[in-house]
């Protein structure tokens, strides 16, 4: 049997949850070679049409929340993604719900050892639970890395971007979080990472318990109520004092509480939390805000809020967001 043949064999074995353990591998070393591409998107086309119901249980990876498992496609959707830049075979699968995943992931699926890459581009913060019971809230335009199982002796994640953390308690089984070059430390706590790759610096902020960060040679712990500013310039770790660190509780969930905060550090939280630029009068930025914003609502309504309080204005520039006396 010709290749193209077997491809489209296996596609409709693969789609009604009937490949045995060969195939699966088979048809995935077909499409991870890129040359049946097009074909994958005419037979995905062929049974847009022809699915009514919902996938019978099970075929849904567990570790999505409950609300990604309910979005649904509309059916009159006639477009469909190039398979280089999304799994085709997943879609084909995974459609009846509208959830994509990248290659790698789908592979992870038939790796219990592989990672998973969760990026959170949706613009709602995401919790999730990782399988040693740590709990993860995502913020958005973040990218989290994870096995699905910890099988050795480290549990290791990866993370560009904003997440709190609470890690299930397990001694003998450290829990590192790579970021860049820093690796964070804990054996059990709640704590706030904010890892952006482009921003100048990694805050690592303790709500309870103890964290080591390390950075090349250098190494500090921090305990509750603590804070580490790693200087990606300079390569520098400093440790300080940071008494308002409970208020990550309500930033985790998005609720941002300001007391006295400049408005510079303000800006940095809406670009982090809206994907957006900020830009400041000159004699602005210093300015302090005191008030919660709700980084939930939309851009419009916080920015109202903020502008409010401050007694300012806004408008947008061209791709800014400019905020004036």
């Amino acid at each position: 049997m010709e290749k193209k043949e077997q491809f489209i064999h296996l596609y409709h074995l693969y789609l009604n949850n009937q490949c045995n353990e060969e195939e699966l591998k088979e048809f995935f070393a077909l499409l991870d070679k890129g040359h049946l591409d097009q074909e994958m998107v005419t037979l995905m086309s062929g049974s847009w049409d022809e699915i009514h119901t919902l996938p019978e249980a099970g075929l849904i990876p567990p570790f999505l929340q409950a609300e990604a498992k309910e979005i649904q496609l509309a059916p009159s959707r006639r477009s469909y993604f190039g398979l280089k830049q999304w799994i085709g075979v997943a879609a084909a699968l995974l459609i009846f719900t509208g959830l994509y995943f990248y290659r790698s992931t789908i592979t992870g699926l038939l790796n219990p050892g592989s990672t998973y890459q969760f990026a959170n581009t949706s613009g709602k913060r995401m919790h999730l639970q990782l399988a040693d019971g740590t709990k993860v809230w995502l913020s958005p335009n973040s990218k989290l890395g994870y096995p699905n199982k910890f099988e050795d002796s480290e549990r290791r994640v990866s993370l560009d971007g904003e997440a709190f953390f609470e890690v299930a308690h397990d001694a003998r089984h450290p829990f590192i979080i790579k970021s860049g070059e820093v690796n964070t430390t804990v054996l059990g706590t709640s704590f706030n990472v904010t890892a952006y790759t482009l921003q100048n610096t990694i805050n690592i902020t303790l709500v309870t318990g103890k964290v080591t960060v390390a950075l090349d040679s250098q190494r500090d712990t921090i305990t509750a109520n603590q804070r580490i500013v790693i200087n990606k310039a300079t390569s520098s770790i400093t440790k300080e004092n940071f008494p308002d660190a409970a208020t990550f509780l309500n930033k985790r969930i998005g609720i941002y509480d300001y007391n006295g905060t400049t408005l510079q550090e303000v800006g940095r939280d809406l670009e982090n939390q809206y994907n957006i630029k900020i830009q400041l009068d000159a004699d602005f930025s210093e300015k302090a805000f005191y008030g919660n914003l709700d980084m939930t609502d939309s851009l419009d309504e916080t920015l109202n809020k903020l502008c409010t309080v401050m007694e300012a204005k806004w408008k947008k520039d061209g791709g800014r967001y400019v905020i004036i006396k």
